[in-house]
């Protein structure tokens, strides 16, 4: 039989055990707790990632013009499009009843965030069932704040001139597809000319050759001096003209915006 000293240490031992098993089991709890915050947080910094990079459900930067993202673009743009006419910076009837100027710049994020949602619906819908046409125009606003000032002229122009040949729209709608970061220089010869070697049935060597007239850089000063004469300093900026009168939007808006204005100068 044990002594009552021996009895005392059993039970110190057992204490002691007890002691370190809770400690061991406090210090796993601890690590799964810290495990489970890092995955939390990597979960949190990937959805951050995510909702910083889209507006509205699309990207901020579409594809390159040349990857295998970038040419499934152009069966997207030609959807759009295909079947409505075209002539110069208007796209739609012109006999339409309403008129919607749209002063963008092909580098503003906004621009494309816009292009890519409601004014898409606006022209499936208004443009292709002849109740809207639509006039493209320029204002510098995103490239001008950016690194690639000085490519604001050649890129609008570049635009104006696919519509010489009834193909602008092709060309703004696949540049906002596939716009590049507006922090980044990525508009160059080489980015303006991919775009247009997807324009379907664009002769590339006639554009090439326009596109560094005079007359449609011009065309560009012109543009945003019209703009400014309008109070427009952003992008993209609406006007619409119809029997009723004339009515302005500006930003991002929705189409149900887009319908309000077209109803109200209808």
């Amino acid at each position: 039989m044990a002594s009552r000293a021996q009895q005392k240490e059993e039970a110190r031992q057992r204490r002691l055990a007890e002691e370190r098993a809770r400690a061991e089991q406090a210090a796993r709890q601890r690590r799964m707790f810290t495990i489970a915050g890092i995955v939390l947080a990597a979960v949190i910094v990937a959805g951050v990632a995510i909702a910083i990079s889209t507006i509205g459900g699309k990207t901020k930067t579409g594809p390159p013009p040349t990857s295998a993202a970038g040419r499934q673009q152009v069966p997207i743009v030609g959807a759009l499009l295909n079947g409505i006419p075209q002539s110069g910076n208007r796209l739609g009837s012109p006999s339409a009843k309403v008129t919607v100027t749209e002063f963008g710049d092909l580098e503003c994020p906004v621009c494309r965030s816009f292009a890519l949602g409601a004014e898409n619906k606006l022209i499936s819908q208004d443009v292709r069932a002849g109740k809207v046409q639509l006039i493209y125009r320029s204002l510098c606003t995103a490239t001008c704040n950016g690194p690639n000032a000085s490519w604001f002229n050649a890129q609008q122009a570049a635009a104006e001139a696919a519509g010489l040949q009834g193909k602008e729209w092709y060309y703004v709608e696949l540049f906002y597809h596939e716009q590049g970061d507006e922090t980044t220089a990525y508009v160059n010869d080489s980015f303006l000319n991919e775009i247009a070697a997807q324009v379907p049935g664009l002769n590339y060597a006639s554009w090439l050759s326009a596109r560094s007239s005079q007359t449609l850089i011009n065309q560009v000063t012109t543009d945003q001096q019209n703009a400014a004469g309008h109070g427009f300093n952003s992008t993209p900026a609406m006007l619409f003209q119809g029997p009723k009168g004339t009515t302005s939007i500006t930003g991002d808006v929705d189409y149900s915006t887009l319908e309000h204005a077209i109803k109200t100068v209808s």
